[in-house]
């Protein structure tokens, strides 16, 4: 019986050994989407789900806030635990929460208030698989690579949106949205052994050295906090763009079809652009934060289209907004590594916090503005945030320390 057990791993690892960095990616993307996909699966199917759980759109607003809260509190804890578990540890840990909430939320009662509780749990797993991932590309991927490794993992984010959608005309229509919560469980449940067999074991006196050096060094704690402010302010006129971009079509006459195909549109652009940039900086071309500071300002001038209410604008607004304005998170967490090493880990869990602080608070606070302000002063607030994040990024820049 281990013979046969040998004999069946031997190819997985014999490829992992021979292809290092991209079976480091593989497994950094799997990750990423089984940690993501509960919350972007919830969204997509809230309209099937509402009348079995009383989901209402206000509640739905809740429920993901609650995601991107329990990620936000996390991060930071989870940032000092991935160094001591060890990549494989940590990035398995982070899919089995992120299957277990989705199978949760596939048993759970006919009340929308369990989905605070799943998708909680799916946040913790968001902000553990984070931090191993980038390690773990860091370790594996050769430094002419790198940017663009990041950059791909990355877009596993816009790709998980895109499953979500497919999943409801080819599963919560057909088979329901609990078979399609369940299926997705499944699907991480197929990952843990492909992260057992390709990701390799911390050394022990690897891990204990981690322990030793756990705390961040104090030249990295300014540059880390301007870059964390730049990642939360980012990511909150991001997802507000992801999140009003329909209705600030359907309030321009754009027929509801229409306005989700624009931001079909610009998802795309984004998860292009997050590998686009990546393998331009491993070219020379760019790869700093200078970069992200000058992609948030494009992306800001995005919004102020979106805000003009005319047809073109609206298009070109949503496509810079996306493409430039969302295109920078791969980008910032090659820099943030690279910068930081060997406290990758620790450095992405303190700006991932950022990160996933702006995310919960951008739709939420956004959302009375919009109705308190009006829809156009409100993108012209989302455009000044953009501008705000990229001055922040500008001056991270200008403050980066040394790479070590």
């Amino acid at each position: 019986m281990p013979s046969a057990v040998i004999v069946r791993r031997a190819p997985i690892v014999s490829r992992a050994r021979r292809r290092p960095g991209r079976v480091a990616v593989v497994a950094a993307i799997s990750t990423t989407v089984m940690t993501v996909l509960p919350v972007f699966l919830v969204a997509g199917v809230s309209v099937q789900m509402s009348a079995d759980v009383g989901l209402t759109i206000s509640r739905l607003g809740v429920v993901i806030a609650a995601y991107w809260s329990a990620s936000a509190l996390f991060s930071p804890v989870a940032g000092a635990l991935a160094p001591r578990l060890g990549e494989r540890r940590s990035m398995m840990l982070a899919t089995l929460l992120g299957s277990g909430a989705l199978a949760g939320i596939a048993l759970a009662p006919d009340v929308w208030w369990w989905l605070i509780v799943w998708l909680g749990v799916a946040g913790f797993g968001n902000a553990l698989g984070h931090p191993p991932s980038n390690a773990l590309i860091a370790q594996q991927v050769g430094r002419r690579r790198r940017a663009l490794a990041y950059g791909v993992k990355q877009a596993a984010i816009p790709l998980s949106t895109l499953l979500a959608g497919l999943a409801v005309p080819t599963l919560a229509l057909t088979v329901g949205w609990r078979w399609t919560f369940a299926l997705a469980a499944a699907c991480g449940l197929l990952v843990l052994p492909l992260l057992r067999a390709v990701v390799p074991a911390a050394p022990r006196r690897r891990r204990a050295r981690t322990r030793e050096r756990s705390a961040l060094p104090r030249r990295l704690v300014p540059f880390l906090v301007l870059v964390s402010l730049a990642s939360g302010l980012g990511s909150a006129q991001a997802n507000v763009v992801g999140a009003f971009t329909v209705s600030a079509g359907v309030d321009l006459g754009v027929a509801p079809g229409v306005a989700g195909l624009i931001l079909g549109i610009g998802s795309v652009a984004g998860a292009v652009a997050r590998p686009l940039v990546g393998w331009l900086a491993d070219r020379g071309v760019g790869g700093t934060l200078a970069t992200v500071s000058l992609m948030l300002g494009i992306g800001a001038v995005g919004i102020a289209g979106i805000a003009a209410f005319s047809p073109v604008a609206f298009v070109i607004g949503c496509v810079l907004a996306f493409g430039f304005g969302w295109g920078w998170s791969g980008l910032i967490h090659y820099v943030v590594s690279h910068t930081t090493h060997p406290h990758s880990a620790r450095a992405t869990g303190v700006v991932q916090s950022g990160a996933y602080a702006g995310s919960a608070l951008g739709p939420f606070v956004f959302g009375f503005a919009f109705d308190i302000l009006g829809t156009s002063v409100g993108w012209i607030v989302a455009a000044a945030v953009a501008a705000v994040a990229a001055l922040a990024a500008l001056l991270a820049h200008a403050c980066r320390p040394r790479t070590t």
